[in-house]
């Protein structure tokens, strides 16, 4: 069964975000961007990345018609249904109706998977970045009628992984969580590193980075 994935987007790191995460899902995947930024940053194009022209909303429908042949069983297609990068605090509410037409317009059931991102400092140097996979929502040709119904359905399942993953974030609850790309230590996890090897300090070494 195909997979869309839709997810909020608030950074310049969003699309490769979803190419790790689609990796580690071991899925092929695709990532909609804007064509005009896709023609200034080509590199994402080995990525997966398929345009979506906004100059026009004929232009826009047409690529979106497009896209949907990258929905393919054991495949991956990431929108991100704000249109452009926003503030991280700014909810995704009002949302166009891409991702309903890209399931509505299909001849299969797909699967669609609110993912919720987020890039903060915990107590450390360095930023993390997280993604939460809410509750997927499988859709069959014709089920709502329109995209009109389809889209709030789809918003309200964004929203929802948001408010769990900004919940997990607020207390630092971090145990259904994994590490996917580990990055470099902060500088007081490398002393605490040294002072480990030296018996310096007791218990583990807690080597996660925020």
């Amino acid at each position: 069964m195909p997979t869309l994935f839709v997810a909020n987007h608030t950074s310049w790191w969003d699309g490769l975000l979803a190419f790790v995460v689609t990796r580690e899902l071991g899925l092929r995947g695709h990532i909609l961007m804007d064509a005009a930024n896709l023609e200034r940053y080509a590199a994402f194009g080995s990525a997966g990345a398929v345009p979506v022209r906004r100059s026009s909303p004929r232009a826009a429908y047409d690529d979106l018609r497009a896209a949907r042949s990258c929905l393919e069983a054991g495949a991956a297609l990431w929108i991100f249904p704000q249109g452009a990068r926003r503030p991280q605090a700014e909810r995704p509410e009002r949302l166009g109706r891409g991702a309903a037409g890209l399931v509505r317009g299909h001849d299969r059931p797909v699967r669609v998977c609110p993912v919720a991102l987020r890039y903060t400092h915990l107590g450390e140097q360095l930023p993390e970045a997280f993604a939460w996979l809410g509750q997927p929502r499988t859709v069959g040709p014709g089920e709502y009628g329109s995209r009109r119904r389809l889209a709030p359905v789809i918003e309200q399942d964004l929203l929802g992984a948001l408010d769990a993953l900004d919940g997990l974030l607020r207390t630092e609850s971090l145990g259904a969580f994994r590490t996917i790309v580990a990055g470099p230590l902060s500088i007081n996890k490398r002393m605490d590193r040294v002072r480990h090897a030296l018996g310096l300090l007791r218990g583990p070494f807690e080597a996660r980075n925020g």
